[in-house]
């Protein structure tokens, strides 16, 4: 059989065999992310400490961020355009899910429109589900409507629209 004469010059590997060969590997390709994570708290907390925040505080949001350069990151950004406390800024970054989308909301709307509350500002792009489309909002009614920014940021909030009759009803018709 010809093909029975193949397989004897392949070498059978075993499970263990395996299994080793990918715990070897998995080692291997790993060495350098303990320090990689470690140094990405260590520049959050650097950042944080900057800006005279509490040790506790930056402690807490940076040990608790999934990625905390993206924390700091947030706070620094929102703290360049707008005047704000920076206690206030850290609770509402480490609190986003997407805390570089809320830096960015924050400063489109203090660069584009006339800001009466940065807190204000703060607090709407924090507690919108998509900061950076919510800034979109904001600043295009205020633009084109000739709204107040602090008007156009509660109608872009409102979560009041429910659109109707837009799935097809299968409920027979007689």
């Amino acid at each position: 059989m010809a093909h029975f004469a193949l397989s004897q010059g392949i070498p059978r590997w075993s499970a263990i065999h395996l299994a080793a060969a990918g715990l070897i590997t998995t080692g291997v390709l790993t060495l350098g992310l303990p320090s990689a994570l470690a140094n990405d708290y260590m520049s959050c907390a650097s950042t944080l400490l900057a800006l005279d925040l509490e040790t506790e505080m930056v402690a807490a949001a940076c040990a608790l961020a999934y990625r905390p350069t993206e924390v700091s990151s947030c706070v620094t950004g929102v703290l360049s355009e707008a005047v704000l406390d920076p206690r206030d800024v850290l609770t509402a970054c480490s609190r986003d899910r997407r805390p570089l989308e809320v830096a960015t909301c924050v400063t489109d709307i203090h660069t584009t429109l006339p800001v009466v509350s940065s807190l204000s500002v703060l607090d709407h792009c924090h507690r919108s589900l998509l900061p950076v489309r919510y800034a979109q909002c904001v600043t295009g009614l205020a633009e084109t409507a000739s709204l107040a920014t602090e008007e156009s940021m509660v109608r872009c909030i409102a979560a009041g629209y429910r659109p109707e009759n837009v799935a097809p009803t299968y409920i027979p018709m007689y």
